[in-house]
């Protein structure tokens, strides 16, 4: 009888330790989307890293993006940039060179102006607990979409004491993690409409192939 009790207790208190859990979770992400919306645009600057054990891929590069509602731009090194202001998206692989015009894809799991808020639509959360990263104490949130994708899972380390991204992995349903480092994060700086927009008159010598 003592047994059943006790094992009754432990499965009342890990209950308890889960529901306490989510609710840290939940609190962590709807600050971290209340704050995002408050912006009116984030300029960011980060550390860029591909992994891949069973194809023996360990790339790293730099980057830079700007955000500003449901528009951004996005700066890898030297080799590649995209730009999207929300209709049109542009692919510019500055190493060919050539720019790939599209239309905006608003079911793009992967808009990065989205990530701020991306556990309202679809996603099932999950708390880790909390870590030091860089000096600083971090919640760690996993998110999972609750449809088939290309993507299994996104790790969220957010600072505890300022509420902001501090670091954010991709798992790939194929062994990859992507992982972001922030280095920079700067707010309201007044980005112009004009980041989000390529001129072909800036980069006469690319190559445009429209695909919309």
């Amino acid at each position: 009888m003592k047994k059943i009790t006790s094992i009754i207790i432990s499965s009342l208190l890990f209950v308890s330790s889960s529901f306490s859990q989510d609710e840290v979770a939940k609190k962590t992400l709807d600050q971290l989307s209340e704050k995002s919306k408050n912006y009116t645009d984030i300029t960011a600057e980060f550390t860029f890293n591909f992994s891949n054990s069973s194809q023996g891929i360990d790339e790293n590069s730099e980057g830079k993006i700007w955000i500003k509602e449901d528009k951004y731009k996005l700066d890898m090194s030297s080799d590649l940039s995209i730009i999207n202001n929300g209709e049109t998206l542009w692919y510019f692989m500055k190493d060919v060179p050539e720019v790939q015009i599209m239309e905006n894809d608003p079911e793009d799991e992967m808009n990065p102006s989205e990530i701020f808020t991306i556990y309202e639509r679809g996603y099932s959360y999950q708390y880790k607990g909390a870590s030091s990263e860089g000096g600083k104490r971090v919640h760690i949130i996993q998110l999972f979409p609750k449809e088939s994708g290309s993507i299994s899972k996104f790790e969220l380390y957010i600072d505890a004491a300022e509420i902001e991204i501090n670091s954010i992995k991709l798992y790939d349903k194929n062994g990859g993690v992507t992982t972001y480092q922030i280095t920079k994060f700067i707010t309201d700086s007044g980005l112009s409409e004009n980041t989000f927009i390529f001129r072909k008159k800036d980069h006469p010598e690319v190559e445009v192939i429209d695909l919309r």
